[in-house]
């Protein structure tokens, strides 16, 4: 075992331990726990061995930086990098990149996997993730069962369950798992009371491991004047309050977490307006030495455009915003200034939760609810205990500290139990995509590849609770039955049928449950899904959706219901409820009981259902390979040569691109033209609404037409099969990096919908899909494609290169509307 000039934890001994003995392990731990050291003995095993490591990440960010610590650590000659914008020294006994730079060796059957020894798959949670999270289990089940693997996780509540899953399909597996941190954590709830002065509470949220009782105070009188419109005695407390109070009770360095890329900044912006400063004259010194030192490489114009001075004033002072606004060379910057504790406070989304180690003496929760770009939801758990995993930092902390602002849409009890909830349980994404079944098609056969969709975790997580659901639904079957037996078949009915789509916030409607509801708020979800939030007669929040229901929607009445950030609190549940009373019949009887007795039995029973009959992964292939038929890749279980561009098309919506390709609407086009009309395939619309009208005209405008109507084609036969459709073709980027690939300056396409971090990102995910193309497009496009990533790469794009930017950053969308301006001192 590698010597350590420290004691190593009982974890970390365990896992050592495991490898010693040639088992793969699974850590589960909490963040800056101190995984990292069983990696590297791996590492370490592996290289006395004569066998070669890859160390995978799921960002380019992090693997950027195990590539420094690795190859500062073993040397150079010894560590490599894969990324896909980086290839360094591929062949070196240790190489470090992107776990779909691995998935995409097995799949091309590379013979760099021939001699590895192990594979340490960092973030191993990730596979949680809605579209890259397939990318784990494709590596684990594809890799030989010789090759050793590490698997590090965060702390999650079934680790036993993904050990058992390991064990089944990779042999001998030592699951290993930590509760505890390594810095204790104290979460404190802040609030501010304004009766003739302002006064700012601090308060321990637990007090012995139970929820403080002093909390319960501040939670009706701040909700009940928020409904009503009367003034609140308190409030949330001001940004610069809460950085007051950081610095008395000496809490910096701290993130203070807003999840508004807007916020964000102008949480700054306030700090640089008050005058204060964080750092000290000798600080400063050392900050604007290095900026003069990083922003050498950059051109003049292009920091003007990006708003350099404002930046740069913050960071002087020991304050910055980081969020995926910024471009990357900014954010590297920020991330260097803090591990050299020359940022005191940053304020950041979440995204800076996430990858590169940046532990701080606390940290700062404003809210504990996200706008999903439908509507507010609480913090999840799992959420919560990665925001807070900033707090503390080892070796110098002996408490880390998590600060909750008070908020009148959460109540106390509900910040209690976030902090008090372990309940951060590990769901498989795994999911066949078009890409996966073409490369399982060009290098299995269909047996082969049904066996493999078997033995993922998402069929493994699928076939134990159907295991257990099937006893429910038998047991619910016979109630209903029973029930069935001795009820009036045909009970009125009442209002008209109308389909869910057609719902309009303010609609009183019965649903399948037999309950008066009032509509909230009706979504159109991608793939034609649409969900519908209401509030019941009963008080209760319920979200459905319309292939959900048993019954259409009975349409009664329209009143006005108020709008509120967060329909959950109570008071506006109960408020709600009193507005539909009226349209309540108080049918108390046995029959109207048992009547909507059997609605909730036969909706629990076909979702039940809906869940066995749609939960085989090989059922899904099957269909995804049905659709493949139809739009002629296919033949059987074969691709033609018109699908054959699928097995290296790594894109969300890679059906659409490869037909596009198929179609020639990448053809013809000059260099700019070509990146226009590619940003559709890779660009999301942030934020409520869409982008706005197409202005271009010409061969490219034409294009993105086609393209569009390709979509709609494939979407109607996807719907056919009961599959969803990636999300239609968005033009919203395409005028902007048309004019950067013809040569436009940075300040002529940044614009307030775009700025510099969002620019480059983009980008960088049409560099990406067009050097896709390049590698199986016809000779023409190919030099179009290359001369087109020659026309994008410049400037600050080019630099986020060399950096290894991770296009596939995502973060909580802003709501499109600036965050209310912070309260006035009152006197």
């Amino acid at each position: 075992m590698t010597d350590h000039p420290f004691d190593l934890d009982r974890f970390q001994l365990e896992a050592m331990e495991a490898i010693d003995a040639g088992r793969s392990v699974l850590v589960s731990a909490p963040t800056s726990s101190g995984k990292t050291l069983v990696a590297e003995h791996a590492i370490d095993c592996a290289l006395k061995a004569g066998k070669r490591t890859f160390y995978t990440t799921p960002i380019k960010a992090l693997s950027n930086q195990k590539f420094r610590d690795l190859g500062q650590r073993l040397g150079w000659d010894k560590v490599g990098l894969l990324t896909g914008d980086n290839n360094i020294n591929g062949d070196a006994p240790v190489v470090v990149m992107t776990t779909e730079v691995l998935r995409n060796m097995l799949y091309a059957g590379s013979s760099a996997v021939n001699d590895l020894g192990w594979v340490v798959l960092d973030e191993v949670h990730f596979l949680e993730d809605p579209y890259r999270g397939p990318v784990w289990e494709e590596v684990i089940l594809g890799l030989d069962r010789s090759v050793g693997v590490v698997a590090l996780s965060a702390t999650v509540s079934n680790a036993d369950e993904l050990g058992d899953w390991l064990r089944a399909v990779r042999g001998e597996i030592e699951v290993v798992v930590e509760r505890k941190r390594p810095v204790p954590l104290k979460v404190h709830y802040m609030v501010t009371e304004r009766r003739k002065y302002r006064r700012l509470h601090r308060l321990p949220v637990l007090v012995e491991n139970q929820a403080n009782p002093q909390g319960r105070r501040f939670d009706s009188e701040g909700q009940r004047g928020g409904h009503h419109g009367q003034r609140s005695d308190y409030a949330t407390p001001r940004r610069d309050e809460v950085l007051e109070e950081l610095q008395k009770q000496e809490l910096l360095p701290s993130i203070h977490f807003i999840f508004s890329r807007a916020g964000c900044d102008e949480a700054r912006d306030r700090v640089l307006q008050s005058g204060i400063s964080l750092n000290t004259p000798e600080e400063t010194a050392a900050v604007e030495a290095l900026l003069q030192e990083r922003l050498a490489q950059v051109d003049a114009d292009d920091l003007l455009a990006l708003e350099v001075d404002q930046w740069a004033a913050g960071l002087c002072r020991g304050v910055a915003s980081h969020h995926a606004g910024l471009v990357p060379l900014f954010k590297e910057i920020t991330e260097e200034l803090f591990i050299a504790g020359l940022l005191k406070m940053v304020y950041a989304t979440e995204t800076l939760a996430l990858g590169v180690n940046l532990p701080a003496r606390s940290v700062v929760i404003d809210k504990l609810t996200k706008f999903t770009g439908d509507g507010h939801e609480m913090l999840t758990p799992g959420q919560f205990t990665q925001l807070t995993g900033r707090a503390g930092r080892r070796g110098l902390d002996t408490i880390g500290h998590a600060l909750v602002l008070w908020s009148p849409f959460v109540r106390f009890p509900q910040v209690a139990g976030l902090t008090m909830s372990s309940d951060f349980v590990l769901r498989s994404a795994f999911r066949p995509t078009y890409n996966m079944v073409a490369n399982l098609m060009h290098s299995r056969s269909q047996s082969e590849a049904e066996l493999l969709l078997g033995r993922s975790f998402g069929q493994f997580q699928v076939d134990r609770q159907s295991a257990l659901s099937s006893g429910r639904q038998e047991v619910a079957q016979r109630e209903l039955e029973e029930l069935q037996a001795i009820t009036p078949r045909n009970p009125e009915k009442r209002g008209k049928a109308c389909p869910m789509a057609s719902l309009r916030p303010g609609d009183v409607v019965v649903l399948d449950n037999g309950l008066v509801h009032g509509v909230i708020s009706v979504a159109n979800r991608k793939g034609g899904r649409v969900k519908l939030r209401t509030i019941n007669e009963k008080n209760k929040l319920e979200t459905r959706e319309a292939q959900d229901l048993n019954l259409e929607p009975r349409l009664l009445d329209t009143i006005f219901i108020p709008k509120v950030p967060d329909p959950s609190i109570r008071l506006h549940r109960r408020e709600v409820a009193a507005l539909l009373s009226p349209y309540v019949r108080g049918d108390a009887s046995d029959d109207g009981k048992r009547q909507r007795r059997i609605f909730r039995l036969k909706r629990d029973i076909k979702r039940m259902q809906k869940q066995a009959e749609g939960e085989s992964l090989v059922a899904r292939m099957a269909a995804t390979t049905g659709v493949l038929e139809e739009r002629g890749l296919a033949d059987g279980w074969a691709l033609t040569d018109a699908g054959l561009p699928l097995t290296r098309i790594y894109n969300e919506a890679d059906l659409v691109v490869v037909e596009a390709l198929n179609n020639g609407l990448f053809d013809g086009l000059n260099p700019a033209e070509l990146a226009g009309v590619v940003s559709t395939l890779t660009y999301g619309h942030r934020g409520p609404g869409e982008s706005g009208p197409l202005r271009l005209s010409g061969p490219m405008a034409e294009r993105l037409h086609s393209i569009a109507a390709l979509w709609e084609e494939i979407a109607e036969v996807e719907e056919r099969y009961g599959l969803p459709s990636v999300s239609e073709p968005d033009h919203g980027f395409a005028e902007v990096i048309h004019g950067w690939a013809a040569g436009g300056d940075l300040d002529q396409v940044l614009d307030q919908e775009i700025n510099g971090g969002e620019f480059v990102r983009n980008v960088r995910l049409v560099v990406d899909l067009i050097g896709q193309l390049r590698k199986v497009g016809p000779p023409a496009l190919q030099r179009t494609a290359a001369e087109a990533i020659e026309a994008l790469e410049r400037g600050v794009v080019s630099i986020s290169a060399a950096l290894g930017t991770d296009e596939g950053e995502e973060e909580t969308p802003d709501e499109g509307e600036e965050e209310p301006p912070e309260e006035a001192d009152e006197h």
